[in-house]
């Protein structure tokens, strides 16, 4: 049977030795015998991160976070997304996670920034399809304005989801009628006829 005791106690030694990269292997094979070792991972995680190897951190911390985000823990969630983010900003998976993993907790407006910023740094990049995927989470949060939410239902059309964005702009135009609005129920209707005659 594998000593995990051991080979942590070994690892540690190693790190105290300053030998790192035989540190990173010893908490490696006990990770690879039990995969659910958060702590262990996360220390791994970290490990990566001092030998200048971020993006093996960053894949370890994104499949830490997803275990605890799927567990329920949202709060431990957040913290690695943000820890990712903190050594590789321009990390998109980190940006998508967290953003919905706020909006879930309704933390509207960090929300709303994490997925502005994800927005931009998806347009910069030329990711069209990034962006309509971006603009649809941005209309569907709780309190987004008309206009947001006009630009989900236009970025749905962009994907080719026509049923949802035709039955979103009618919702939208029912909501304006409601409020004395008939001229924008209008034009939010024959947008939605021009999508689906």
């Amino acid at each position: 049977p594998f000593d995990r005791e051991g080979t942590l106690r070994n690892a540690e030694k190693l790190l105290r030795q300053g030998k790192l990269d035989p540190a990173i292997a010893e908490y490696r094979k006990v990770i690879d015998d039990q995969p659910s070792d958060w702590n262990t991972a996360n220390t791994l995680g970290d490990l990566y991160v001092r030998a200048g190897q971020i993006d093996k951190a960053v894949a370890r911390y994104n499949d830490i976070a997803a275990h605890l985000a799927n567990d329920g823990f949202f709060p431990k969630a957040v913290a690695l997304y943000k820890k990712i983010l903190k050594i590789k900003p321009d990390e998109e998976r980190a940006m998508w996670h967290l953003a919905n993993i706020s909006a879930r907790q309704g933390l509207l407006v960090d929300a709303r920034s994490n997925f502005l910023a994800l927005a931009e740094r998806r347009r910069i990049r030329g990711d069209a399809k990034g962006v309509a995927e971006v603009r649809i989470r941005l209309g569907d949060l709780d309190g987004a304005d008309l206009e947001t939410r006009l630009l989900g239902a236009r970025a749905r059309v962009e994907l080719g989801d026509l049923k949802t964005a035709v039955d979103r702009l009618k919702q939208y135009a029912a909501d304006l009628q409601e409020k004395g609005k008939d001229a924008d129920a209008l034009r939010l209707l024959t947008e939605a006829a021009q999508f689906d005659p």
